[in-house]
């Protein structure tokens, strides 16, 4: 049982690393927007997936993360701003409302963190280390 699920989260792992993923029987696009965290503290890097047909509709991604963090990069193909805002220490959050399909999901020390499906296109994820 245990090392079923261990391969199921390997497999979840590896499906959000690609450029494009499928996922629910969609294809999503994916952008990697990366934050880097004040001092010595690394790079978050965002994974903000959306499905193909509405990579370029254009949303906004409210970003809260600790005081002195900064958008350094921003790479793929979805039509994404990202607009950072001062939060707590130790965490990332990240609100969006786009009227459809998102994915969010965070990678942060080489570690896949929680990954979110709003089906909506409206939701806030948090991730904690």
């Amino acid at each position: 049982m245990r090392k079923s699920v261990g391969l199921v989260m390997l497999a979840a792992i590896l499906v959000l690393a690609t450029a494009t993923t499928v996922f629910a029987g969609l294809t999503w696009c994916m952008t990697d927007p990366n934050i880097q965290l004040p001092g010595n503290g690394g790079v978050v890097h965002l994974q903000v997936g959306v499905p193909d047909e509405y990579r370029d509709a254009g949303f906004t991604l409210d970003v809260w993360a600790p005081a002195g963090s900064q958008v350094v990069g921003q790479s793929g193909k979805v039509e994404l701003t990202v607009v950072l805002h001062e939060g707590p220490d130790n965490q990332l959050t990240a609100s969006v409302d786009a009227g459809f399909p998102v994915l969010l999901a965070a990678k942060y020390r080489d570690q896949q963190m929680d990954s979110y499906v709003f089906e909506d296109g409206s939701g806030t994820a948090t991730w904690s280390w």
